[in-house]
């Protein structure tokens, strides 16, 4: 049972640290949480059902042209909702992004409607079984695309100029402009590689939940993730997305369902008392 349960915390927590390095990818080069990163997972998910099903394209063109959409959709954003309000109070851009949150997700139900609607899975999804433990093919896509994703940002920043700017950015815009860094570019790039992070990790959920313009509250888990990890820690985003799962599975397995998400918050206002900056996270230092 216990080894089930992990395989099974696998794969949610997978998609939970995919959402969870979105938010941190975001905030790691702007200092910005992006509360329509749900939606933008939720835009994924529908545009590659619209592009199987009404379009009858492949899988390849559904991938890449849901994902390709999502970072236009994510570049407006940066340019509409963001750019404007550079140097305005946090408070204001987090309000601004939760307004495009609900933007994403009225348009969508406008258009759409709340028509429901199943994803066919890219891979099998026939369970098979090695010792007694349960997994398909789609259980081992999901694992190995958040492996693969993390060490292509953990590359990112810490071998390419484009990294290390979206880092120097981060700790210091006037630096990194004095230096030839072009800091608004570096910020719609941020924000595209964001958009196509949430168009992966929807495409990758589609699958397993029925598509609808409400899914995108699942991005709540991926914010907890992020919080849990350490918002500046890629890595962290990640643990903290297995690390929720695996608490959400445990409790509601060996406790209740019933109280599942409210003992799991529990514990993370616990760890955020003994540990503010979250587990990988480094405590913000005040700047004079």
């Amino acid at each position: 049972m216990l080894a089930q349960l992990l395989v099974n915390s696998l794969t949610l927590g997978s998609v939970y640290a995919l959402t969870a390095l979105g938010f941190a990818v975001i905030y790691r080069a702007t200092q910005v949480v992006n509360f329509a990163q749900g939606e933008m997972m939720m835009l994924g998910a529908m545009l590659a059902l619209v592009l199987f099903r009404d379009f009858r394209l492949p899988y390849v063109l559904v991938i890449i042209g849901s994902i390709g959409i999502c970072m236009i959709v994510a570049l407006l954003v940066e340019r509409i909702a963001f750019r404007p309000l550079q140097g305005a109070p946090h408070i204001t851009v987090l309000l601004s992004t939760a307004a495009v949150a609900q933007i994403i997700r009225s348009s969508v139900r406008a258009f759409h409607g709340d028509d429901l609607g199943i994803f066919p899975p890219i891979v099998s999804m026939e369970s098979m079984s090695v010792f007694g433990i349960r997994y398909t093919e789609l259980n081992i896509l999901i694992i190995a695309v958040t492996a693969l994703t993390l060490a292509g940002f953990a590359y990112l920043f810490s071998r390419t100029r484009l990294g290390w700017a979206m880092q120097a950015t981060a700790q210091n815009q006037r630096g990194a402009a004095i230096v030839g860094i072009s800091v608004p570019s570096i910020f719609a790039q941020t924000w595209v590689i964001a958009g196509g992070l949430a168009a992966l990790a929807g495409i990758l959920l589609a699958p397993l939940i029925i598509v609808s313009p409400d899914m995108g509250v699942i991005a709540n888990k991926g914010f907890v993730a992020a919080i849990l990890g350490g918002f500046s820690s890629l890595p962290g985003a990640v643990v903290g997305g297995l690390m929720l799962a695996l608490a959400e599975n445990l409790i509601g397995v060996y406790v209740t369902t019933a109280f599942k998400d409210v003992l799991v918050f529990a514990l993370l206002i616990l760890l955020l008392l003994v540990r503010p900056s979250g587990l990988f996270g480094r405590a913000a230092l005040n700047r004079v």
